[in-house]
C-alpha cells in the first residue's frame, strides 16, 4: 500500500516534468477519465500497445512568458517538482531549444527513472498560438547505472492566449517508464496524475522569479 501510495504521487509531478510531439497513431476514441475545477482529463488507448495517451485541457490565470519561464526553470525542478533527484540542463540551443536531463525518486525496490528530454517552443505569432513539444533524446547523456532509462516520451502542449492574462491549454503525452512497473498501474496512474499537476501549476506560475519575463519568440 505505502508503495502504490508513493507511485502515485511520483506520476503526479514526474509526468508534468518531462515536458511535450504529438504521437502520432491511428485515433481511437477519447474517454473522459476526470472533470473538476474545470481541468478534464481524456484518455485512450494507442493503437498497437497497451500503454494509454492522455490529454488534459484547462484555462489558467497566467501569460504565455510566465508559462515559458516556468517550463524553462531547470535549475529549480528539484525544489518544485515532487521526488526528482536530479535535474540539469545538457545542451542550450536557444532560448526556444534545448536538452535536459531528469531523474526522478522512486521507492525500494523499484528503481530510479531517468530520461533526456529536448524541448522546443513554436510560436504562432498571427494566431497567438503556442505549442511546446518534448521528445525523449536518448544518445546526449549516458545511461546512468542503477537508472531506468526512460524508452518513451512524446508530449504536445498547444497553449492559446484567451486574453492577455489568461491561457487555454491543451497538453497530450504518452510516455513508457520501462523496467518492470506493471501495465496496469501505468495506465491507473496515468490519467490521475496529470489532474494533480495542473491543479497546482497556477500558484506555481505566480512565483516572483517568474514575473516580468521576456522571450523574443513570443513578442508580436
Amino acid at each position: 500500500m505505502l508503495e502504490n501510495w508513493n507511485l502515485t504521487h511520483y506520476f503526479y509531478f514526474f509526468l508534468l516534468l518531462l515536458p511535450f510531439t504529438s504521437v502520432s497513431q491511428e485515433q481511437n476514441e477519447w474517454k473522459l477519465e476526470k472533470d473538476k475545477n474545470g481541468i478534464r482529463v481524456y484518455s485512450r488507448h494507442l493503437t498497437g500497445s497497451k500503454l494509454k495517451e492522455v490529454k488534459v485541457t484547462c484555462e489558467l490565470n497566467a501569460t504565455l512568458s510566465q508559462l515559458v519561464a516556468f517550463v524553462s526553470d531547470i535549475d529549480h525542478y528539484k525544489d518544485a517538482v515532487y521526488r526528482v533527484a536530479d535535474a540539469y540542463l545538457v545542451k542550450r540551443i536557444s532560448d526556444r531549444e534545448f536538452y535536459y536531463y531528469s531523474e526522478t525518486e522512486m521507492v525500494w525496490p523499484v528503481s530510479n527513472r531517468g530520461l533526456v528530454i529536448r524541448m522546443e517552443f513554436d510560436m504562432n505569432r498571427t494566431t497567438r498560438t503556442l505549442r511546446i513539444r518534448g521528445n525523449n533524446a536518448p544518445e546526449l547523456a549516458p545511461q546512468k547505472k542503477g537508472v531506468v532509462r526512460i524508452p518513451l516520451w512524446h508530449s504536445l502542449w498547444t497553449v492559446q492566449e484567451i486574453d492577455s492574462k489568461r491561457l487555454r491549454i491543451d497538453y497530450n503525452f504518452a510516455v513508457d517508464p520501462g523496467g518492470e512497473l506493471p501495465i496496469w498501474l501505468v495506465n491507473a496512474l496515468i490519467a490521475v496524475g496529470p489532474y494533480q499537476s495542473f491543479s497546482s501549476m497556477e500558484k506555481l506560475l505566480t512565483r516572483p522569479y517568474y514575473q516580468n519575463r521576456t522571450f523574443s519568440f513570443l513578442q508580436p
